[in-house]
């Protein structure tokens, strides 16, 4: 769908779900390069600029995961929105719904600011990558819980999954802000006029860092995580070896005695009975001594 949005010292044309023909015709009647309107149609493209002519070609994505039980693409956990845009045009191109246009259009053109094309797409721009700023929060506060979980002693719950996934979505984000940095930069560079563009600036950097450190912090709690996974199952294998070292010399005792032959003198003993389990019992408590003095129990 094909619809003009504001009409003023410039035009602003927003495109939803377009097809292969609509964006050709665009392309025809604005004097856009094919190849480069046809890039609109792939999901999954990440953010970049380009400069077609006398048109600034813009790719960011906002942050707008699907109904998945645990979306990790970046198709999964955002949507894509082209901008074109000139001196007394812009084109936004995108297939789901951006509520933040609407807004940008009553909160900052029907109202009267006088804004050039390339002021508005630092704002388009700035609400896309404000999109994030909410994740991060969510991401921050799962990993605290998970690492309350980890650290807590009733705690048998498994995380590498649930680690596994929350590291991609950090991993995806943090490359998509990396990616819209240099699109910013591109920006800025060609328009060095606009001041806004410092707080978009400064709004990406944030995010970037904030999904540096949980990138860290994830990474870091599932090295512990597999510790103290790797710790507990050496505290299992260790009481089973001590079970074995105590019984070995026991079993090895009632073995010989269990052979059955028929000339075996310590069995027409009278005492040979609580001999055996006399020797048994000091082969124990030898044992038990040697394990304390060596710090093994």
């Amino acid at each position: 769908m094909e619809k003009t949005i504001y009409q003023g010292s410039f035009t602003w044309l927003d495109v939803t779900q377009p097809t292969k023909e609509q964006l050709l015709d665009i392309a025809s009647r604005f004097h856009l390069h094919p190849y480069t309107v046809q890039d609109c149609l792939e999901p999954d493209h990440l953010p970049k600029f380009e400069i077609d002519g006398e048109a600034r070609f813009i790719i960011v994505r906002s942050y707008n995961p699907k109904e998945l039980e645990t979306p990790h693409s970046v198709q999964d956990l955002t949507s894509k929105i082209a901008l074109f845009y000139t001196n007394d045009c812009i084109i936004t191109i995108h297939r789901l719904p951006q509520p933040y246009i609407e807004e940008i259009v009553t909160r900052y053109l029907v109202k009267g600011h006088h804004l050039k094309p390339c002021d508005v797409v630092t704002r388009v721009i700035w609400y896309a990558v404000s999109t994030y700023s909410g994740p991060a929060q969510y991401l921050d506060d799962e990993v605290d819980k998970i690492e309350t979980a980890i650290f807590a002693r009733h705690s048998r719950g498994k995380f590498e999954e649930k680690l596994y996934h929350l590291r991609r979505m950090v991993s995806v984000n943090k490359k998509l802000l990396t990616l819209t940095e240099k699109v910013i930069a591109e920006v800025h560079h060609d328009t060095h006029s606009n001041p806004f563009i410092q707080d978009l600036k400064d709004l990406t950097l944030k995010l970037h860092s904030n999904y540096e450190q949980i990138h860290e912090d994830v990474s870091n709690l599932l090295n512990i995580y597999i510790s103290i996974s790797a710790h507990k199952t050496n505290e299992v294998m260790k009481v089973l070896t001590i079970f074995s070292v105590f019984f070995m010399p026991l079993t090895f005792i009632a073995g010989i005695y269990g052979m059955n032959f028929k000339h075996m003198p310590e069995l027409d003993l009278v005492w040979g009975y609580p001999a055996s389990l006399g020797l048994m019992l000091v082969i124990i408590v030898v044992i038990y001594v040697w394990f304390k003095r060596k710090k093994w129990m």
